[in-house]
């Protein structure tokens, strides 16, 4: 018996050993969780939490125990938590549910709860996670999606609607509605090829464009489409290919613009130029046929003066007459000329520019001979007054009348002041060449200086002092740059947005300011320098600068902070594509609210991998430009 209770005894304590084994390893996975663990009593005190519990709501473990749970928990969540835990007393399953609990600070934090209830110990033993930053990213997601309808919504010079993977509408904005004139209940779930021609449905056109915008990743087309009422508009229409993190076709985005009246009016514009080509001519062969004309009668004139006048003096001031005259045809008949081109100047520059500039460079060239010739003429006139100064009473009345002193004293003056003029003429037409440059559609090497020179020039009527604005100063600080491969047109195109946008914001400047605060005056800085194997050019203001989020979003379409009507938000996103796209550069934005704006680009000088066997100085490059033009 005495040996039976010592093996009893043994039993019992190693019973009670592993016991307090069990319960210091319990008590160490309670301190090690990475979770909130909670004992709570049937009345519903607090009766033990782990260490995570105090790291996350940031109270003291008395402080806890003193209180309720419940009395931790958001007032609108305290019914349905009390809800929650009512239903552990029929269920012997765990309740899962979510809601929100006080930190010390006054702040809440979204916890995930896992509980159950112990019948036999009447405790409840709770698990809680801490789920406050996915709650923030799923609200932070909603947001960002719903923005994004209300921005697609709210479009309506753009048809912008999206596709399943089939081809049938699943969403419609306004634009959509009324470019097309199908309301949305209507169209959703229809195939898009009802947009289409019945002949290019047939031909499979629609189907085509989905399989390259799958393919590709993008498909543009312009060509006719049908809306509701059957009418025809020529349409620019943009298919990009939709596809999930996982790679999968989800569907298609398309955005289609009405560009039937820019295509009627570029018609219109070639009509109008044929028509003045034909006019030019025509005028032209009456011009020449009148000059043939005038000279025969000059002829005669020559001949009949001979005949009557005797006098070698009176012969000589009858030749002196019809030379004027002739000069004075002539100056009449290039005026006529010049005319006729310049009546529809202001829609065709690029197109005959050169027309404007052979008959400039005509007249150019040959006033330093007609101020010779009058030099002559004037001394010749000069030792008749010494020789003959007693002239006859005609003579003496036609000297009288014409005010011959000043005559030979402004005759001078007046040639000088047309030789400025034909060469300012010269000057505008070479600026409006190197800015156009429709010619150069190639890549080609060229002096980006004077792609930047001819822009500013043609910006020079706003770059002037008007009422409420100063004149704006334009620095042109240019390093030696090299020639550069690249589209000069299109470069001329960023210039001339850049410029026209820090021109713009200079001027808003000037209008809102307060006029004691007296900032600095308006000035454009441009800078240009090499860069390894890239030029950078910079062009930067003074002006009020920009915000971070503004900064931000500068290049996406149709973005834009100037008022409705000034502007549509598509000229960065237009230059930022020449740049990066066309040129395989980089163009960067820096700014600050009160301290200007800065742009900076920078393109590989050359654009493709070999290099050209000898590249013209600057001087060479202004030289060949300049006989060309001529």
């Amino acid at each position: 018996m005495a040996t039976e209770g010592k093996e009893s005894a043994i039993v019992e304590n190693r019973s009670l050993k592993v016991e307090q084994n069990l319960r210091c390893a319990s008590d160490k996975f309670f301190a090690l969780s990475l979770d909130m663990l909670f004992v709570v009593g049937l009345d519903g005190y607090i009766k033990q939490l782990n260490p995570m519990s105090e790291k996350t709501l940031c109270f003291t473990s008395q402080e806890f125990l003193s209180l309720r749970l419940l009395e931790f928990v958001h007032p609108q969540d305290r019914e349905f938590t009390r809800t929650q835990f009512q239903k552990l007393e029929n269920i012997t399953e765990t309740v899962s549910f979510e809601n929100r609990c006080r930190c010390k600070d006054g702040s809440y934090k979204w916890l995930l709860w896992n509980a159950t209830l112990s019948h036999e110990e009447q405790l409840i033993y709770l698990v809680a996670r801490d789920i406050t930053a996915s709650k923030q990213e799923k609200q932070a997601l909603q947001e960002t999606e719903e923005r994004y309808r209300l921005l697609v919504e709210s479009v309506k010079d753009y048809a912008i609607y999206m596709l399943d993977p089939q081809g049938h509408v699943i969403s419609w904005n306004a634009g959509a509605e009324r470019l097309k004139r199908y309301r949305a209940e209507e169209i959703i779930g229809k195939h898009f090829s009802c947009f289409y021609l019945s002949e290019d449905v047939e031909q499979g056109k629609p189907e085509q464009e989905l399989r390259v915008a799958q393919a590709e990743g993008r498909f543009e087309d312009e060509g006719w489409r049908v809306r509701k009422d059957g009418s025809r508009f020529l349409a620019n229409a943009v298919v990009t290919a939709l596809r999930g993190k996982d790679g999968q076709l989800r569907g298609f985005a398309k955005v289609t613009r009405d560009i039937t009246e820019r295509k009627l009016a570029q018609e219109a514009l070639q009509l109008a130029h044929d028509e003045l080509e034909k006019r030019v001519e025509e005028r032209t062969a009456e011009l020449t046929q009148a000059n043939a004309l005038l000279r025969q009668e000059i002829d005669v004139r020559k001949r009949t003066e001979v005949a009557l006048r005797q006098s070698k003096a009176h012969l000589k001031e009858q030749a002196k007459q019809l030379e004027e005259a002739l000069l004075e045809l002539h100056s009449t008949q290039a005026q006529l000329i010049q005319k006729e081109k310049m009546s529809s100047l202001g829609q065709l520059v690029a197109g005959i520019a050169h027309e404007i500039n052979n008959p400039v460079s005509f007249i150019y060239c040959n006033l330093d001979y007609a101020n010779r010739y009058m030099q002559d003429l004037l001394h010749l006139l000069r030792l008749y007054q010494q020789n003959f100064p007693q002239g006859t009473p005609e003579i003496l009345e036609a000297e009288s009348a014409i005010d011959l002193d000043f005559l030979v004293a402004d005759i001078t003056k007046l040639l000088s002041s047309m030789k400025r003029g034909a060469k300012r003429i010269h000057e505008i037409v070479l600026s409006l060449r190197n800015f156009a440059r429709h010619d150069e559609a190639e890549m080609k090497f060229v002096n980006i200086h004077e792609g930047i020179d001819s822009t500013l020039s043609l910006l020079q009527n706003r770059l002037k002092a008007t009422e409420g604005c100063p004149s704006i100063q334009v620095i042109q600080a240019y390093g030696d740059l090299p020639l550069v491969e690249c589209y000069p047109g299109l470069l001329n195109q960023v210039f001339m947005n850049l410029f026209a946008n820090a021109i713009d914001a200079l001027e808003e400047l000037e209008r809102t300011k307060v006029t004691s605060l007296s900032p600095s005056h308006p000035t454009i800085i441009i800078r240009t320098e090499v860069v390894g194997q890239r030029i950078r050019i910079s062009i930067a203001d003074n002006g009020p600068g920009m915000t971070e989020e503004v900064r931000r979003r500068l290049y996406d379409p149709f973005f834009t902070t100037k008022s409705v009507g000034q502007g549509i938000g598509l000229g960065l996103s237009i230059c930022y594509q020449i740049v990066v796209e066309k040129h395989r550069g980089q163009l960067n934005c820096i700014s600050q609210p009160g301290k200007g704006a800065e742009f900076v680009i920078e393109i590989p000088v050359f654009a493709r991998s070999t290099q050209p066997t000898s590249l013209l100085s600057k001087t060479e490059v202004s030289s060949q430009q300049q006989l060309a033009l001529n």
